[in-house]
C-alpha cells in the first residue's frame, strides 16, 4: 500500500500532464501512486503518460467521456493507498507537500491526527497569493461545514482524505450532468468525520480567462444542484445558510419538475421560510437574466471552486 494516491481526472489536456508529472517527481521520499483518468480525451493523453519515466507507480484509466463524477469514482476505487488527493491537471503540487501532510498521519489508528479523516491546507495562484481566506488557526480542527461553510472560509483549499473512508462517498452521478460541485462530497463527510485545518501552502491552482458565477454553474448541472442544496440545508449550517439552501433546493426542483417537493425536503421546519426565500430567488434571477456560459473556472471574487471544464 502507498502512502498517498495522486488522482487527476483529465480531459484533452495532454499538454499539462507533464508539468503535473515533474512536480510529482520533486515529492522526495514518499511513496505514491498516481492515477491519472482519462475521460474519452481525443487528443494524445495515453501516449504522452506512457512516455513518462516510472520513477513512481502510475495507472493509467481510461473511459468513455462520462464526466468528472464518473471519472473520480473510477480514480478511487482503483486507489491502493492511506491517503488521497483530487489534483487537476492544471495544479501544482508544491515540492514537499506531501513530506509537510505524511507527518500529520498516525499510521496505527490510519487517520491524521485528533483522529481526523481529512487534512486541508491552503492553496495558492501563480503569481503567489493565498487563495481566498485563512483558516481560523493553525492546527485547527473542525469540520467543512463549521469551519468552511459557516465561517464563509472562500477560496481553493487543498484536502487530502483517507482513502479507505474517501471510497464510502462516491460522488453521485446524474445522467446527461458531467459535473457535480465537490462540495456535495465534502458536505456529507463532515456530518460524520472531522477535518485538521493548516494553514500551510501546499498547492497552486491555475486558472483561465472566462468563466461562470457559481449560481450559473448551478444551473448547468440542475440535478445535482437540487441535491446538493437539499443537504445543505440542515444543522449544523447555521440557520442563514439552512434557508438559502431551502429556497435553492426548491428552486432547481422545480426546475427538474420534481413531484412531492416538501416531502423530499431535508429539512421541513424552515421550508416555509425557504420558499419565501426561493420567491425572492426567482425574482433576482428573472430581474438578471443570467446567461448560461459553456466556460467554467474558478471565481476568486466568489470564492468558489475551481471546475472541471467540459
Amino acid at each position: 500500500m502507498h502512502q498517498f494516491t495522486i488522482l487527476t481526472p483529465t480531459f484533452n489536456r495532454a499538454n499539462l500532464l507533464p508539468k503535473v508529472y515533474n512536480y510529482l517527481c520533486q515529492q522526495d521520499d514518499i511513496d505514491l501512486e498516481w492515477i491519472v483518468v482519462d475521460d474519452g480525451s481525443s487528443d494524445n493523453t495515453k501516449d504522452i503518460v506512457n512516455s513518462f519515466n516510472k520513477k513512481f507507480e502510475i495507472k493509467y484509466l481510461y473511459q468513455e467521456h462520462l464526466g468528472l463524477p464518473s471519472a473520480m469514482n473510477l480514480g478511487t476505487i482503483n486507489a491502493d493507498s492511506y491517503i488521497i488527493l483530487k489534483h487537476d491537471d492544471d495544479d501544482i503540487l508544491l515540492p514537499g507537500a506531501l513530506k509537510i501532510v505524511w507527518n500529520y498521519f498516525d499510521s496505527r489508528i490510519g487517520k491524521f491526527k485528533h483522529n481526523c479523516a481529512c487534512l486541508a491546507g491552503l492553496c495558492r495562484d501563480e503569481n503567489g497569493e493565498i487563495l481566498g481566506k485563512r483558516f481560523p488557526q493553525d492546527n485547527y480542527v473542525s469540520d467543512f461545514i463549521r469551519c468552511i461553510k459557516n465561517k464563509n472560509i472562500t477560496g481553493d483549499k487543498s484536502e487530502f482524505f483517507v482513502t479507505d473512508i474517501y471510497k464510502k462517498y462516491p460522488l453521485p452521478v446524474f445522467e446527461n450532468e458531467k459535473n457535480i460541485a465537490p462540495s456535495t462530497v465534502q458536505t456529507r463527510i463532515a456530518f460524520e468525520h472531522k477535518t485538521l485545518y493548516l494553514n500551510e501552502i501546499l498547492q497552486e491552482k491555475e486558472f483561465l480567462e472566462g468563466g461562470l458565477s457559481s449560481f450559473n454553474y448551478s444551473l448547468k448541472y440542475p440535478l445535482g444542484s437540487e441535491l446538493r442544496h437539499n443537504e445543505s440545508s440542515i444543522p449544523p449550517h447555521n440557520l442563514w445558510i439552512q434557508i438559502k439552501q431551502s429556497g435553492k433546493y426548491i428552486y432547481f426542483a422545480k426546475i427538474n419538475k420534481k413531484k412531492q417537493i416538501f416531502r423530499n425536503a431535508k429539512n421541513k421546519v424552515i421550508y416555509p421560510i425557504g420558499f419565501l426565500a426561493f420567491v425572492i430567488l426567482k425574482l433576482i434571477f428573472l430581474l438578471k437574466k443570467t446567461p448560461l456560459s459553456n466556460n467554467i473556472i474558478k471565481s476568486k471574487k466568489y470564492g468558489q471552486n475551481k471546475i472541471y471544464t467540459y
